[in-house]
């Protein structure tokens, strides 16, 4: 085989490869929609953060006050604290609180429709009495 013949099957395999390379890449990167949001289905949506230090000791005396607190996304301060007396060595984080209910608790079936759970073919399950009715609640 001459050079140019050996030069050319380089070219073609280095190609492939590329290909081959791009397409992999390609396959294993995740969907994202066109809303740019991720979806994840087994994860809870997440509804605020907890503030923590990794020693309680190092944390600066504005931040312990408020070390385990929890605060909805929308109201969680800004770290490190405006009156923090390290702000470049603060080692205060958030620790993400995700909710812990991912589907509704009741299934089709055990809708209560309108609020009452009363059976069309018994009676009500009230007596009528009012047992707290003798009670002085002043």
């Amino acid at each position: 085989m001459s050079g140019v013949t050996i030069l050319i099957v380089v070219f073609v395999a280095l190609v492939a490869g590329l290909l081959g390379l791009w397409a992999y890449r390609r396959s294993s990167t995740p969907k994202v929609p066109r809303n740019g949001k991720h979806e994840a289905n087994d994860q809870a949506e997440q509804w605020g953060v907890r503030i923590a230090a990794p020693v309680k000791e190092r944390a600066c005396p504005q931040a312990r006050d408020r070390l385990g607190k929890e605060y909805p996304i929308g109201e969680k301060p800004h770290l490190p604290l405006p009156d923090c007396p390290f702000p470049r060595e603060c080692e205060c984080h958030y620790i993400k609180l995700f909710d812990r209910r991912k589907e509704e608790r009741r299934s089709g079936q055990e809708l209560r429709a309108g609020g009452h759970r009363f059976e069309k073919d018994n009676p009500p399950r009230r007596s009528g009495k009012d047992r707290r009715k003798n009670v002085d609640w002043t």
